[in-house]
């Protein structure tokens, strides 16, 4: 059976040789060591039971973010400028990578692959024949290493619905021909031999022709779906979600450095271990200079032009 590569089966971490069906998730969603280390990115559709781990060598091509805020506009009379509050935050992904097949195997491991990701576009159904039963909704966990990843429950992905995913096969690049024959026997050439042993035998029709592209471009956009709290906490100045969320969005930093005892809203740890919150008024100090600015004065609500 023609193998992957050397450099293919480091792209996996050593899980994977050759082509063979996908992996089924049942208890858990923790990705491969090699989605962890980024050499693999790794999807997983969570709104499928016992859901697929569909994986491609992470060619990366480009990766993008983009973090929104929404706000509400208030003009108060006599005030020169409006002031603003907030409403949500939005952050969006995009992401560009190459498939590439070196031959027989690493081809129908990604075209098996690629069939999954865009079946697991479309939602579960309890009703196999009513259109109006939907179960559940696409959902994903995405990793690639920390940059897209969750810092909650180590070894998960990020919770995301992908919005759309593109598909570019690369004709120029030409095309991998497979038509397996005497399927299952001794004589069988080398698509056959590769079929029966990914265990694809009873699927596959005698003389069925495939096209596989050498190349595959894909790209898809991501909106995050945060399964902890964001923001931070008013009295102490930490980031919400505990430990579990320090480190958000890349796994790193969001630190407080402990001995700063001046820094505004900075927990204090004594000898004991207690942590108190931040030093006395600067709380109260901090929420008079919000309210003076942003809210005005009595005079300038009644039009008198005075600037904060």
């Amino acid at each position: 059976m023609p193998k992957f590569f050397q450099s293919e089966i480091a792209a996996y971490d050593g899980d994977k040789a050759g082509f063979r069906n996908v992996r089924f998730k049942k208890n858990d969603f923790h990705n491969s060591s090699a989605a962890e280390i980024g050499s693999a990115l790794e999807i997983i559709p969570v709104h499928i039971r016992n859901p697929p781990v569909i994986q491609f060598i992470a060619y990366i091509t480009s990766l993008s973010e983009r973090y929104s805020s929404a706000t509400d506009k208030e003009q108060p009379f006599g005030r020169s400028s409006p002031y603003y509050v907030w409403k949500s935050n939005d952050r969006s992904i995009s992401l560009s990578l190459d498939i590439p097949s070196s031959g027989m195997a690493s081809g129908l491991d990604n075209m098996n692959n690629l069939s999954w990701l865009l079946a697991s576009l479309y939602p579960s159904y309890k009703d196999s024949v009513s259109a109006t039963s939907v179960a559940a909704s696409p959902l994903f966990r995405v990793r690639y290493s920390n940059l897209i990843s969750s810092p909650t429950n180590s070894g998960q992905g990020l919770l995301c619905v992908i919005d759309n995913v593109n598909v570019t096969h690369d004709v120029a690049k030409g095309f991998i021909n497979l038509s397996p024959k005497n399927l299952g026997s001794s004589f069988a050439n080398a698509s056959a031999r590769i079929l029966t042993n990914a265990g694809f035998e009873n699927q596959i029709s005698e003389g069925k022709h495939f096209l596989i592209p050498k190349l595959i471009k894909i790209t898809m956009s991501l909106k995050a779906v945060h399964d902890h709290p964001l923001g931070w906490d008013f009295h102490t100045g930490e980031f919400r979600g505990g430990r579990s969320a320090k480190g958000w969005p890349y796994d790193f930093g969001l630190a407080r450095d402990v001995s700063d005892q001046g820094a505004p809203g900075a927990s204090i740890i004594d000898e004991g271990g207690a942590k108190s919150g931040p030093p006395g008024g600067v709380v109260n100090q901090q929420q008079n200079i919000q309210e003076s600015t942003t809210f005005g004065t009595g005079a300038e609500s009644e039009g008198e032009g005075r600037r904060p």
